[in-house]
């Protein structure tokens, strides 16, 4: 766990300020309690912005025949093994086993050895960048990283994600969803299969909020005052405000973050903003220190599901959510790529989502996993019924769920986050959003 004002350990980075990172660093603990960071942001752009020279970037482009191409993955051996690094409590749980790799695994003959090493984007980046930058194994075939914060450009613009074999890629192809496909952090998936999604909204009490209306303009509202808790992410708070004032975050200018800044900056001094929160602006909510709040929409959704908190509720507003992605990828050496593409498409079964969703109920990247949920089939429907007591739930609950598997109008209502194009850019936003989260 990193506090959001120390420097991450990315060992001898070049050129990049300590500054830099603040409001970088993810919180993040569970399946329900998911921190966003910053947008993306193009490595080889951040370095020559920092004045550092020299670095050799080799994404965007696989050379005939490199690593990645299709005669390289023509080559590969099929291993009977697969080593996969995840975020802790992200797959299906059951009695202390993941029935979906035993499944895997039943289904293929290869052994997965499954591990939780992330709790956050950025230390474990450093924790494999030694090993990349020797090109050397990194001991994970699969990681899922996060596609609005720094690490998986820094990935891509290095050239350390092996290129995914795209006729391997068949149930994905099939079966994943428009919000997950062809990305704008990895145009034809060249790199990146989804894991699972979520949004940034607004959360509030439908006990005193009887109508919340369909607007961001709710947590402005000085009928509110006091009772409103704000992200001190800067970037989570940044987005909020440009959506305040009607521009899209993702094609915003500078000037219109000053805007936004100065509406949130009213905000706080008109006294609304009971105070700027981490990840604990769930319990707030809970206990009703605050009656509407930034949110992560899993928290909420899993709040609703507890007859405690039955009036926690979850708005996108018509102006958006702000829509991150956990992706899977492979990294550069790994020792059994191909096992990792058949991981990785397995997940893009119905099935398998659908197992795996029961559990996690986030943003499915399988729209298809909802049938199976309401009507389980094959190794799903054994699976389902097992899982069911532990749950606790109809597995009906979670296929009706739009936070799961989103409503035309979620869809329609999510939004993506700047990547900024330089240290400036960044410094910039940095300047003009943190300082409101302080003294409050």
């Amino acid at each position: 766990m990193i506090n959001e004002h120390q420097q991450p350990p990315v060992g001898d980075e070049p050129g990049i300020d300590p500054s830099i990172w603040r409001g970088m660093t993810q919180r993040r603990i569970s399946r329900r309690q998911l921190g966003t960071g910053v947008g993306a942001l193009g490595l080889g752009a951040f370095l020559a912005a920092c004045g550092v020279k020299g670095a050799s970037t080799t994404g965007g482009s696989t050379p005939a025949g490199g690593v990645g191409s299709s005669s390289w993955w023509a080559k590969q051996k099929l291993t009977n093994t697969v080593n996969f690094a995840n975020w802790p409590y992200y797959i299906d749980v059951l009695n202390g086993k993941h029935p979906s790799l035993e499944h895997f695994t039943q289904t293929t003959g290869i052994q997965v050895t499954y591990t939780e090493p992330i709790n956050n984007n950025l230390p474990f980046y450093a924790k494999i960048r030694p090993s990349l930058q020797a090109k050397q194994y990194t001991g994970f075939d699969i990681i899922v990283m996060t596609n609005n914060s720094p690490p998986l450009g820094y990935l891509i613009d290095f050239g350390w994600l092996t290129p995914l074999d795209q006729s391997m890629m068949t149930n994905f192809y099939k079966y994943a969803g428009p919000l997950i496909k062809n990305p704008a952090w990895d145009r034809g998936n060249k790199y990146t299969m989804a894991w699972q999604s979520g949004w940034t909204a607004i959360g509030y009490n439908s006990s005193v909020i009887k109508n919340p209306g369909t607007s961001v303009d709710i947590l402005f509202d000085k009928k509110y005052a006091g009772k409103v808790g704000m992200m001190n992410d800067p970037q989570e708070l940044g987005s909020l405000g440009l959506l305040a004032i009607g521009v899209e975050p993702a094609t915003s200018t500078e000037s219109d973050w000053a805007k936004a800044a100065k509406k949130l900056q009213q905000q706080k001094s008109d006294g609304i903003v009971r105070a700027y929160y981490d990840q604990s602006y769930i319990d707030h909510l809970k206990n009703g220190d605050t009656v509407v709040t930034q949110a992560w929409s899993g928290d909420i959704f899993q709040a609703d599901l507890n007859s405690k908190y039955k009036n926690l509720k979850l708005l996108i507003p018509n102006e958006g959510g702000m829509f991150w992605t956990d992706n899977m990828c492979i990294p550069m050496y790994a020792q059994n790529p191909k096992a990792a593409m058949k991981l990785m498409d397995f997940y893009y079964d119905p099935q398998s989502q659908a197992v795996v969703e029961y559990y996690n109920d986030y943003v499915c990247p399988v729209p298809a996993a909802k049938q199976v949920l309401l009507q389980p089939t094959g190794w799903a429907q054994t699976t389902l019924k097992e899982m069911g007591p532990s749950i606790g739930l109809p597995t009906s609950t979670t296929a009706n769920a739009p936070t799961v598997f989103p409503t035309p109008q979620y869809i329609q209502n999510s939004r993506p986050y700047y990547q900024y194009k330089s240290q400036e850019e960044l410094n910039a936003w940095n300047n003009l959003f943190l300082p409101i989260t302080q003294g409050a």
